[in-house]
Protein backbone atom coordinates (compact mmCIF):
# COMPACT_ATOMS: atom_id res chain seq x y z
CA UNK A 1 0.00 0.00 0.00
CA UNK A 2 2.82 2.27 0.91
CA UNK A 3 4.34 1.56 -2.38
CA UNK A 4 1.10 2.67 -4.71
CA UNK A 5 0.86 6.02 -2.44
CA UNK A 6 4.26 6.70 -3.44
CA UNK A 7 3.65 6.02 -7.28
CA UNK A 8 0.55 8.17 -6.85
CA UNK A 9 2.29 10.79 -5.04
CA UNK A 10 5.34 11.07 -7.85
CA UNK A 11 2.56 11.27 -10.50
CA UNK A 12 1.21 13.83 -9.25
CA UNK A 13 4.83 15.86 -8.68
CA UNK A 14 5.44 15.24 -11.83
CA UNK A 15 2.26 15.98 -13.60
CA UNK A 16 2.35 19.65 -11.72
CA UNK A 17 5.03 21.25 -14.35
CA UNK A 18 2.68 20.54 -17.28
CA UNK A 19 -0.29 22.22 -16.17
CA UNK A 20 1.48 25.46 -15.16
CA UNK A 21 2.95 25.23 -18.84
CA UNK A 22 -1.16 25.58 -19.93
CA UNK A 23 -1.33 28.05 -17.16
CA UNK A 24 1.67 30.63 -18.65
CA UNK A 25 0.47 30.09 -22.15
CA UNK A 26 -1.09 33.59 -22.42
CA UNK A 27 2.29 34.74 -21.41
CA UNK A 28 4.26 33.51 -24.37
CA UNK A 29 4.71 36.44 -26.30
CA UNK A 30 7.28 37.62 -23.71
CA UNK A 31 9.75 34.73 -24.96
CA UNK A 32 9.26 36.60 -28.50
CA UNK A 33 11.73 39.23 -27.40
CA UNK A 34 14.22 40.42 -30.04
CA UNK A 35 17.09 42.24 -28.87
CA UNK A 36 18.53 45.41 -30.53
CA UNK A 37 22.04 44.28 -31.81
CA UNK A 38 22.54 47.53 -33.89
CA UNK A 39 24.46 48.90 -31.41
CA UNK A 40 26.15 45.51 -29.72
CA UNK A 41 29.83 44.84 -31.24
CA UNK A 42 32.00 41.60 -29.78
CA UNK A 43 30.83 39.10 -27.39
CA UNK A 44 27.53 40.83 -26.45
CA UNK A 45 27.06 40.73 -30.16
CA UNK A 46 27.38 37.32 -30.28
CA UNK A 47 25.42 36.41 -27.56
CA UNK A 48 22.66 38.64 -28.27
CA UNK A 49 22.48 37.32 -32.22
CA UNK A 50 22.14 33.75 -30.88
CA UNK A 51 19.46 34.29 -28.47
CA UNK A 52 17.43 36.31 -31.44
CA UNK A 53 18.27 33.41 -33.99
CA UNK A 54 17.55 30.11 -31.67
CA UNK A 55 16.80 30.64 -28.22
CA UNK A 56 17.50 26.98 -27.54
CA UNK A 57 20.86 26.69 -29.00
CA UNK A 58 21.45 29.84 -27.15
CA UNK A 59 20.20 27.85 -23.50
CA UNK A 60 22.60 25.22 -24.53
CA UNK A 61 25.75 27.14 -25.49
CA UNK A 62 25.10 29.08 -22.09
CA UNK A 63 24.38 26.47 -19.73
CA UNK A 64 27.83 24.37 -21.01
CA UNK A 65 29.97 28.23 -21.13
CA UNK A 66 28.48 28.20 -17.21
CA UNK A 67 29.64 24.76 -16.34
CA UNK A 68 33.20 25.27 -18.05
CA UNK A 69 33.30 28.66 -16.09
CA UNK A 70 32.66 27.00 -12.83
CA UNK A 71 35.29 23.84 -13.54
CA UNK A 72 37.56 26.89 -14.26
CA UNK A 73 36.82 29.08 -11.07
CA UNK A 74 37.45 25.37 -8.80
CA UNK A 75 40.56 24.56 -10.56
CA UNK A 76 42.24 28.01 -9.54
CA UNK A 77 40.77 27.30 -6.29
CA UNK A 78 42.55 23.88 -6.21
CA UNK A 79 45.68 25.35 -7.03
CA UNK A 80 45.73 28.20 -4.84
CA UNK A 81 44.70 26.31 -2.35
CA UNK A 82 47.38 23.50 -2.46
CA UNK A 83 49.81 26.52 -2.68
CA UNK A 84 48.93 27.89 0.38
CA UNK A 85 49.65 24.17 2.16
CA UNK A 86 46.08 22.86 2.40
CA UNK A 87 45.08 19.34 1.03
CA UNK A 88 42.84 19.03 -1.13
CA UNK A 89 42.20 15.30 -1.82
CA UNK A 90 39.44 13.55 -1.33
CA UNK A 91 38.55 12.19 1.83
CA UNK A 92 38.24 9.10 2.73
CA UNK A 93 34.92 7.73 4.72
CA UNK A 94 35.36 4.43 6.82
CA UNK A 95 32.09 3.13 7.84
Amino acid sequence: MKRLLVIISNLILLSGPSTLVWAAAEKAEALQKKIDVTKLSGINYFFASWYNDNMWLYAIIVTVLMGVVGMLIALVADIILKMIGMETHKIEHHE
